[in-house]
């Protein structure tokens, strides 16, 4: 109870304004809560528990409203108004340093000035905001209620028992230049090679890739295979579904830190293509994933299907030599011509998924260079990913492009 008659105290001592006079009963109010449930606690049998954790957990912000320049022909000046999907935009929680902040920052342009908050805390903590007029001052937070972030803003998190209280700062960062990826042509054999671990191949097919604690291969059965950290010998993976809709062509994985469950977490992404002499008319990719806890004595994960239907707008075409990596907090995939049931023309597009793996969509942000090997009746085009670049070359004519998003030259200065 001290630390709210402490944010009582703090509050502007001039309480001549109905507003100021508001705010004040606000918090005695809440502080009378608090008081009487602390009060019935003594006096009743019920099972209720108040804590005293005083925590964010978890911080997204709602559809957004971006605002883009544009000159016309005639040289008038046009503002074109557009919406940014919020939840896509991670935000990241220093519980050391109590801040929250966007790694992603949103595009140049957006609103930031009316923005709604979704947000939760630990134990059903009381969430308020200083305001801006006046920051000895706190509203309570509420979810329907718009937020001024054009300049970072104070949340305090109050434990359910009135014990503490935690003070986080808030910045939703918006890029202050267009974002741009470009390319640049390299000099041959330039290109990164990542080595896989040197196992036994006996039986194996392929090997696959690897994740932090785990490396992955199919068999000559085509049977996904594992072999865990410390582990002797290969063995088979765990499937959620039907192994008939394991790929067995076409094969190409990627692994990446993955915080949205916990520490120490692997996302892993499979794609390929099952035998088009045994499914000659399907027309989409199979795409499974596997979440890997890294942590000593974590149970075993097993692989699921991202299971599309054919009717479905948003699936990872069926393209031979498919290749993914992870970039930009996105998965881009490429490939070249479409089998079966797919006639795609050969890399047409970088297909891009913001939600690890489920939908595919032709990506706005990234566009293949103009490379000699596109020119070739059967082009081949390698993809991988090194520091903060993307890079593509052609098996063939050898070229190797690498190209730069600029806003991740921004992230990593």
């Amino acid at each position: 109870m001290l630390i709210f008659a402490k944010l009582c105290v703090n509050l502007h001592p001039n309480l001549n304004s109905n507003r100021q006079m508001r705010r004040l009963k606000t918090l005695f109010i809440l502080l009378s809560v608090l008081c009487l449930t602390a009060s019935c606690l003594k006096g009743n049998n019920d099972e209720v528990t108040y804590y005293s954790d005083a925590a964010i957990t978890s911080f997204s912000v709602g559809t957004l409203t971006c605002y883009t320049h544009s000159v016309t022909s005639e040289g008038n000046d046009t503002v074109t108004a557009s919406t940014v999907t919020g939840s896509s935009y991670n935000f990241h929680i220093d519980q050391v340093n109590h801040c929250i902040y966007n790694t992603d920052s949103l595009p140049v342009g957006t609103d930031v000035s009316r923005v709604l908050v979704s947000l939760t805390t630990r134990n059903n903590g009381v969430t308020l905001i200083r305001t801006l007029e006046d920051e000895d001052s706190v509203v309570y937070y509420l979810s329907t209620d718009s937020i001024d972030f054009t300049t970072p803003r104070k949340f305090v998190v109050v434990a359910s028992d009135g014990s503490g209280y935690s003070e986080y700062i808030v910045n939703v960062n918006v890029h202050q230049e267009k974002e741009a990826f470009n390319w640049e042509e390299m000099p041959e054999g330039s290109f990164p090679q990542h080595s896989l671990p040197e196992l036994p191949t006996e039986g194996i097919k392929q090997v696959l890739g690897k994740s932090t604690t785990e490396t992955y291969a199919l068999s000559d059965n085509n049977d996904l295979m594992v072999w865990r950290k410390d582990s002797t010998h290969w063995e088979e993976d765990l499937l959620d579904e039907n192994p008939m809709l394991l790929p067995s062509q076409d094969l190409s994985l990627v692994s990446y830190y993955y915080d949205e469950v916990a520490e120490n977490t692997d996302y892993v992404v499979l794609v390929g293509n099952r035998s088009v002499e045994e499914y000659p008319q399907e027309s989409i990719a199979m795409v499974w994933r596997k979440i890997v806890d890294c942590s000593p004595y974590a149970p075993q994960g097993e692989w699921v299907y991202m299971g599309q239907s054919y009717d479905v707008r948003y699936a990872l075409p069926r393209l031979e030599h498919l290749q993914v990596v992870e970039y930009a907090d996105y998965i881009l995939a490429i490939g070249g011509k479409g089998l079966g049931g797919c006639s795609d023309s050969p890399y047409r597009c970088i297909y891009e998924s913001r939600d690890e793996g489920i939908t595919w969509k032709k990506s706005p942000n990234f566009e293949l260079p103009a490379m000699k090997e596109m020119t070739l009746d059967n082009p081949v085009i390698s993809m991988t990913t090194e520091g903060v670049y993307l890079w593509l070359k052609g098996e063939t004519t050898g070229e190797v492009w690498r190209g730069l998003l600029n806003s991740l030259a921004w992230r990593y200065k």
